[in-house]
């Protein structure tokens, strides 16, 4: 028995739960079914959108919710019903998608749990996809036309990603959206930029989802790697850095355990949920 009494783990997906094959461990699966069976919910914490997020993650018996878009949307699985929705307005996309349409840039959208994305671009993945993550572009994604015409038909948006082929126009779209105000300005990938509204985190989303399960801060941890799981980490009752992730988030995060290639994930849950 765990000295934790932790009760809700939120784990990250690329580069946290899954290997450097995008692989989930067979530890990392077992520790999960031993958490879930301990009483312990553990759920998806990603930036993907719903339909992104792995079947074979949330088909485990007891995976009863998934904290998408980072943080943006919570959902609850048995029903698909939207919990949480702290999207995005239609003119704010529009304002965002014109500011930077001068920096080469594939301008992606999420809302209502699926990706939206220009059909060449979805063709033309490999040349702007990270660390061979086009077949997951194209899984996640739906391909539209125009992606200005889909922003024009749709009232709100979950969040949306650019990805860049140049690291100068990549700070210039940071900076473009820091100025624009109220949103949150993540990265997850070298090459990309995911903006949230500025009230979208996974750890706000993670500690109301709590709230309403009748649980405290401290009951709630929470795994990750990149940029966008800072605030997670440092929301969270306890925060565990993968041992991949940058030093500069290892030094924020509670505790910092094995890399996503050493069953870290498993062992932050045998260790903090499992008492081992």
């Amino acid at each position: 028995m765990s000295e934790y009494n932790i009760k809700l783990v939120g784990l990250d997906i690329d580069g946290t739960l899954l290997n450097s094959k995008n692989q989930i461990s067979p530890r990392n699966h077992a520790a999960i079914r031993a958490a879930i069976g301990a009483g312990c919910r553990v759920i998806p914490a990603t930036g993907r959108p719903l339909r992104g997020v792995l079947p074979e993650f949330l088909q485990i018996p007891g995976v009863d919710y998934a904290v998408t878009a980072n943080g943006a949307t919570v959902v609850r699985l048995a029903d698909r019903e939207f919990m949480i929705k702290n999207w995005i307005s239609r003119a704010r996309v529009q304002q965002l998608y014109q500011a930077t349409q001068g920096l080469w840039r594939v301008f992606d959208v999420f809302t209502g749990g699926s990706g939206y994305c220009e059909q060449r671009n979805l063709d033309a993945a490999e040349e702007w996809a990270p660390r061979n993550m086009a077949p997951y572009m194209r899984m996640s994604r739906q391909p539209v036309e125009s992606m200005w015409d889909f922003i024009a038909s749709q009232e709100g948006f979950e969040k949306c990603t650019m990805f860049f082929t140049s690291e100068e126009n990549r700070q210039k779209a940071r900076q473009i959206a820091r100025e624009m105000g109220g949103f949150a300005i993540v990265s997850s990938e070298a090459n990309n930029l995911e903006v949230s509204d500025e009230g979208a985190t996974k750890g706000l989303a993670l500690l109301e989802l709590g709230r309403m399960l009748g649980l405290e801060k401290s009951q709630v941890m929470a795994c990750g790697d990149s940029e966008n799981d800072l605030a997670m980490l440092e929301a969270v009752g306890l925060g565990v850095a993968m041992g991949n992730a940058p030093l500069a988030i290892q030094q924020k995060a509670a505790a910092v355990t094995a890399t996503n290639d050493e069953d870290g994930v498993a062992l932050a849950l045998e260790k903090y949920v499992l008492g081992r």
